[in-house]
């Protein structure tokens, strides 16, 4: 095995030990990195404690440029990186523009600051370094594929979802603006308190006062019930189905084992 093969095996394959290790190391260093960059919106601990939280932070782009720099050594192991331009598919991939751009921001700040530009606005894209996470859970990579395996049922609920959106904004508009010309101005307006209504969250900073406005609040709620658990719904069949391939292989080789009718064992 080359050298390659073997970095490759440690931070993609995600079988043997080393890379059982390494994948615990990155998850719990993005789960930090994520409390930090929680904490540093505090004034007090920003204060205090600001150039520990920058100190980390840096010591963490330094890990993670390691690491995308061995994936793109590596990555031509694999068959469909494999050739002159490789590398570069690897890093236009899903997972190698996750990782790109969890670092990219990082860099762009400390080269805006040689031109004394405030680029501190740049400290929201560090959120995209969760999405790393996704990368190294199986459970996250079967939520993906699930997500995936299930658009088409997902963005037909959205539509309707949408739709239902849109009908809903635009009765309660005609039924209410008259009476509350300063809460439904717009359908657009009427929209907000629609998103309220049919997910049950109920702010109540906006409510019908008419009796139509009332009926269709209610009916609207009643509604919402129902349609927004579809893509919940949609979801756990999604995992039930991906652990079907499963259950029925196990149940396959038991089927398939002879058993003694007298002592009960397996049959060689």
């Amino acid at each position: 095995m080359t050298l390659q093969q073997r970095i490759w095996e440690i931070v993609e394959m995600h079988e043997t030990q080393e890379a059982y290790w390494f994948d615990k190391f990155i998850i719990s260093l993005i789960s930090l990195n994520l409390i930090a960059f929680v904490l540093e919106t505090d004034p007090n601990l920003a204060a205090d404690y600001g150039q520990w939280f920058r100190a980390f932070d840096a010591i963490s782009i330094g890990i993670f440029t390691v690491e995308l720099a061995a994936r793109l050594y590596a990555c031509p192991s694999e068959q469909r990186f494999s050739g002159k331009f490789g590398r570069l598919r690897y890093l236009f991939s899903l997972h190698g523009l996750v990782d790109f751009l969890a670092i990219l921001p990082f860099y762009l700040q400390l080269i805006f600051s040689f031109f004394a530009f405030d680029a501190r606005f740049l400290r929201i894209l560090r959120v995209l370094r969760f999405l790393k996470g996704f990368h190294y859970s199986r459970s996250l990579q079967r939520l993906t594929q699930i997500f995936a395996g299930k658009s088409e049922e997902l963005l037909s609920s959205l539509i309707v979802m949408l739709s239902l959106l849109f009908v809903t904004s635009t009765l309660m508009y005609y039924a209410e603006h008259e009476a509350q010309p300063d809460k439904f101005g717009s359908i657009f307006e009427s929209m907000w308190w629609a998103v309220a209504t049919l997910t049950t969250v109920g702010y109540g900073d906006v409510t019908p006062i008419t009796t139509l406005g009332r009926f269709l609040g209610a009916t609207s709620a009643i509604i919402g019930i129902g349609l927004f658990a579809i893509p919940p719904g949609i979801l756990l069949a999604g995992f039930a189905e991906s652990h079907e391939p499963v259950e029925s292989t196990k149940t396959s080789e038991k089927t398939s084992q002879k058993v003694c009718e007298h002592c009960g064992q397996i049959m060689k």
